[in-house]
């Protein structure tokens, strides 16, 4: 399913990062919220710390594209697409966040599901704040040109 374009307008902004998006491989789909109400600094902070532990204690550069959004009652959380950690058990980074933070989710990504389309509304919200980085170390799909 990719990035959900068809029979519907998608903002020509979101749909080419929906394109960008779709062009790589990512590894995990996950969401990391907080058990209390950080600022906005507060919580960007602890995301980028929690991927700055994944890359060192995994020995590897990783890939994200990372946004947050509010809950209804103003609490900021996070969703992610993460790449270059095939072959890394999430189980124990779900266990970091739950330790320190929060909830979070974890799942193994699955290019079908959507979550490009559902990720890229942050891009075109004005509320919102997100940050790509590391395609550098991540797989590139390579595509038909007769189903672009």
């Amino acid at each position: 399913m990719k990035c959900i374009t068809k029979n519907l307008y998608v903002n020509p902004l979101r749909q080419g990062w929906c394109k960008l998006l779709d062009y790589y491989k990512w590894t995990w789909f996950t969401t990391l919220t907080f058990r209390d109400f950080p600022k906005t600094y507060t919580a960007i902070n602890r995301a980028k710390r929690f991927l700055t532990a994944i890359q060192r204690k995994e020995k590897r550069e990783i890939g994200y594209y990372i946004a947050m959004e509010y809950t209804q009652l103003g609490c900021p959380h996070f969703h992610l697409l993460m790449g270059n950690l095939e072959g890394v058990r999430y189980s124990k980074w779900f266990t970091w966040w739950f330790s320190r933070y929060g909830g979070a989710r974890f799942k193994v990504y699955d290019p079908e599901k959507g979550a490009t389309h559902y990720l890229t509304k942050y891009v075109v919200k004005s509320t919102s704040w997100y940050d790509l980085k590391g395609l550098e170390y991540m797989n590139q799909l390579t595509f038909d040109k007769k189903t672009e």
